[in-house]
């Protein structure tokens, strides 16, 4: 999964980085307002499902793991981290995506209602730093639960079988 996170976060940040390009391009007199604003909605959907992956594995894996204590025989202690883990990475996804909806918000009533653009400009500068810091948390967080899950298919796989 961490390989997986990766390139999504990539291509995230890659999308956030190229729509703040092509809006300091519409900021400095180009033409781009259109692919702009496409370019804005697209990000911010890739921004949601992106962080949306994270908290779907996190849910599906720390039922999977309750479901391998409970049918394996177990440690309930291997629950817990799972539980830290998304505790960790769950309001940073929260914040990320959050961030961005703001920043297309903004930029909508920038467009739509001539709001100064600074605030949209501040905002979506912060969403992209936010979205890098947060990619840091998430790693973090999915990085320690492949480790859980890695320990705990190595004591279901070492178990001797019975019949």
């Amino acid at each position: 999964m961490t390989v997986l996170f990766c390139i999504a976060t990539a291509i995230n940040l890659l999308a956030l980085t190229a729509t703040a390009v092509l809006g300091y391009g519409v900021s400095n007199g180009r033409a781009w307002s259109a692919q702009h604003q496409l370019c804005g909605v697209l990000a911010t959907i890739v921004c949601v499902g992106v962080h949306c992956v994270v908290f779907t594995y996190f849910i599906a894996t720390a039922k999977w793991v309750q479901h391998a204590v409970s049918v394996k025989g177990l440690d309930p202690s291997l629950i817990s981290p799972t539980r830290s883990f998304r505790a960790a990475a769950f309001p940073a996804a929260l914040l990320a995506m959050a961030i961005v909806f703001l920043a297309a918000v903004v930029g909508a009533a920038t467009f739509s209602y001539q709001i100064r653009p600074i605030y949209h400009h501040g905002i979506a500068l912060l969403a992209i730093a936010t979205n890098l810091g947060v990619a840091f948390v998430e790693y973090r967080a999915v990085d320690r639960n492949g480790k859980l899950i890695d320990q705990i298919l190595a004591t279901i796989n070492a178990a001797p079988v019975t019949m």
